[in-house]
């Protein structure tokens, strides 16, 4: 049996491999749980985000998608700049790329819809003034319309037809598309539905509101079309220029990086 200072070593050594494979089975088991964590907020937050655009994608094949990308373009950055900076600014606007995009997606379908909103009122009053029912002149506008209204149009006279009251099928479509114009329609539709009167004319005098409101905000997106390019020419010019310097004059621009690290080292 082996006795004396050896003995010791040995148990230093077994208590040093225990501890690091502790530490391993318990960072892969935490790691793990990280990972199925991650995935879980990312394919619900996106699937939702993706569903609310009618955007039918399987969320576990983007997810994958999304981490390969992160990593290519990180691992390109790296090997092109040879500096670890670059490449995590580039793994992490790679992975908020998706969100981004979604959103993007996101605010233009509902500009689409404001847009169509005078035009959808205008098709349900007409549908009303003709003699139709309500379910029947949204069918009609639906039927009429182009997207996205239709889609949403479509999806409340579905929800309607398996019992879901005209209220509730109202409140889901102005939170699916949360703009004072929704708002106003549905509005509109509650108060004719349940007190009655000429739901026809209340429809087209909000439609030609909307009308007029939207031709004047088109003016002052017109109007203030320059300012607005020049303040985005303002804003990006010295990245680029950087960026651009950087690939002409990398030893002369790396100055700019590397002079505040150096002093800093020697001042310690």
């Amino acid at each position: 049996m082996t006795t004396g200072p050896w003995s010791g070593l040995w148990l230093v050594l077994f208590a040093v491999f225990a501890g690091a494979a502790a530490l391993l089975a318990l960072g892969t088991l935490l790691g793990r749980r990280f990972a199925r964590q991650h995935r879980e907020r990312f394919e619900r937050a996106i699937g939702v985000r993706m569903r609310e655009s009618f955007l039918f994608v399987d969320t576990a094949r983007l997810f994958v998608l999304q981490h390969l990308a992160t990593a290519a373009a990180a691992l390109a950055a790296w090997v092109l700049t040879g500096h670890w900076q670059p490449a995590l600014l580039v793994a992490l606007a790679a992975g908020a790329l998706p969100s981004l995009l979604l959103r993007r997606l996101r605010r233009c379908r509902i500009e689409a819809f404001r847009q169509q909103m005078p035009d959808l009122l205008m098709l349900v009053a007409g549908g009303l003034r003709a003699g139709s029912g309500l379910g029947q002149a949204l069918a009609q506008a639906a039927a009429e319309i182009e997207l996205p209204a239709r889609q949403e149009i479509g999806l409340l006279l579905r929800e309607q037809r398996l019992g879901v009251a005209l209220d509730e099928a109202l409140g889901g479509l102005a939170r699916r598309m949360p703009i004072e114009e929704t708002t106003l329609f549905a509005s509109a539709l509650r108060i004719g539905a349940e007190s009655g009167g000429s739901m026809a004319a209340t429809l087209e005098s909000l439609a030609e509101a909307m009308r007029r409101k939207l031709a004047i905000e088109g003016k002052i997106r017109a109007l203030t079309a320059q300012g607005r390019l020049q303040a985005w020419v303002m804003g990006t010019l010295p990245a680029v220029l950087a960026a651009l310097l950087f690939l002409v004059e990398p030893v002369a621009m790396r100055a700019l990086v590397d002079t505040g690290r150096a002093g800093r080292c020697r001042r310690q």
